[in-house]
């Protein structure tokens, strides 16, 4: 009886012993299974990452023919996009609002083609990005509440994009007079940022 009973123990302990050393393998298994996904998560993470440095890049330049090119067709999509305002909207506000963006941008359109002139560059006439020409394209067919809010929409981001351009070439800009319209037009994009939070906000 002793005997049994001691080969039943030995068995049990046994088998306890391989039940633990299996579930060691299960963990470690499990855990080079998380390290794999976690590597795998960060190359995508550095993927996505190094795809936004990249498009931030082209959004920041800072080289003179790029800015020019950049600025101007910025400048060109809220001409463009708050003309349309003008010919569609029927709200005050927003109407008021998409004349000062006229008549700022076209100076601050000014204000670049006067720098260039100043540093010997040449100047092309702007032309919209295939995104500002999606854009313009969006709001083409929408009228009334759902025009306005479309408009106002578009151009919170746009101008945010706009003032860190500016705030971008002031900082590493390669062509000082370029920077010096550059540091003009930020306080202008300013106060139209306030004005679309304020009109946004009611």
């Amino acid at each position: 009886m002793r005997v049994v009973a001691l080969a039943a123990a030995v068995s049990l302990v046994a088998l306890t012993a391989c039940s633990h050393s299996q579930d060691q393998n299960g963990n470690a298994n499990s855990m080079v299974a998380d390290d794999s996904l976690m590597a795998n998560n960060m190359m995508a993470d550095d993927g996505d990452l190094g795809a936004l440095t990249d498009n931030d890049a082209a959004a920041l330049p800072t080289d003179a023919a790029t800015f020019i090119k950049t600025a101007g067709a910025s400048d060109l999509y809220e001409i463009k996009s708050s003309q349309l305002a003008l010919d569609k909207s029927k709200d005050k506000d927003v109407r008021d609002f998409a004349q000062m963006m006229i008549t700022d941008h076209t100076k601050t359109t000014q204000g670049v083609k006067d720098a260039a002139k100043k540093a010997n560059l040449t100047v092309s006439p702007p032309e919209l990005s295939a995104d500002q020409q999606q854009k313009m394209s969006d709001l083409q067919p929408l009228s009334g509440a759902d025009f306005d809010k479309a408009y106002l929409d578009q151009q919170l981001p746009a101008h945010q994009q706009a003032l860190d351009m500016m705030q971008n070439y002031v900082a590493n800009g390669d062509t000082p007079a370029l920077q010096d319209a550059a540091k003009t037009a930020i306080p202008i994009i300013q106060k139209h940022i306030a004005r679309l939070q304020e009109l946004t906000q009611k």
